[in-house]
């Protein structure tokens, strides 16, 4: 499985949203994920239908796929279609509240989970910068000494961006990192590599939209700042 590509796997249903834009995380993670141990202890937290999960199991992982509700019954039938859910534990988890043992994960893995955690659940008002420092500092103590974390977290954006959402009213209530945040996020890690991209996005119905949005935003990658871009990959070891 090394070397797997990113196109030999069902690149739709582990991303299912934005998925040109978000799909690049399968690039930035997949060479350190092949490097290692398949017997790593995996846990995929906020994973509603099983994305990350699916990849993972995919790739020869067993997987812990959590969600604050009943995951199994969202997931399930995704990781049958593909045959993997002999690979797959189905946990429910609260990362900001549950306090699981310590340090007996090898990876974490997320993917746009951070922004929208909250102290009370039901209560989108009770989401605040506190909760998103509580969710870190639980991912953080979960993993062993050495373990990875691969995060995918949406940022605040440019002006673009920013308008775009509000048009849409898309994310009313979610948390919009600023890259400031999200470094003081991952400081308690030894390691930390974080990737930005996505100027527009890639969720429209026309695919043709979508890969002229795409190729804007692979074309702009190096010439506009990281405070653009919208999503950011990040790596980091503890």
């Amino acid at each position: 499985m090394a070397g797997r590509a990113t196109n030999d796997f069902p690149v739709q249903d582990i991303i299912e949203w934005d998925v040109r834009n978000w799909s690049r995380l399968m690039h930035y993670w997949g060479p350190v994920l092949e490097q290692l141990p398949r017997d790593s202890k995996v846990l995929a937290i906020g994973e509603r239908n099983g994305g990350l999960s699916l990849w993972l199991a995919l790739m020869g992982f067993r997987v812990t796929c959590t969600d604050i509700t009943d995951v199994a019954a969202s997931a399930t039938p995704l990781h049958e279609k593909y045959g993997v859910e002999g690979r797959i534990e189905y946990r429910q988890l609260d990362i900001v509240n549950d306090e699981w043992e310590a340090e007996q994960f090898d990876i974490i893995i997320g993917k746009s989970v951070i922004g929208g955690v909250k102290p009370t659940r039901g209560r989108s008002s009770s989401r605040n910068f506190e909760a998103l420092g509580q969710a870190m500092h639980n991912i953080h103590r979960l993993l062993k000494p050495g373990g990875y974390f691969f995060s995918a977290e949406n940022l605040q954006g440019g002006l673009l961006n920013r308008y775009m959402r509000k048009r849409l009213n898309g994310g009313k209530g979610w948390y919009y990192l600023s890259l400031p945040e999200l470094k003081g996020l991952f400081s308690a890690f030894n390691l930390v590599q974080t990737k930005t991209f996505g100027i527009l996005p890639t969720f429209f119905s026309s695919k043709s939209v979508n890969m002229f949005m795409y190729f804007i935003n692979s074309s702009l990658q190096l010439v506009l700042p990281k405070s653009s871009k919208y999503i950011a990959f990040t790596i980091a070891r503890k």
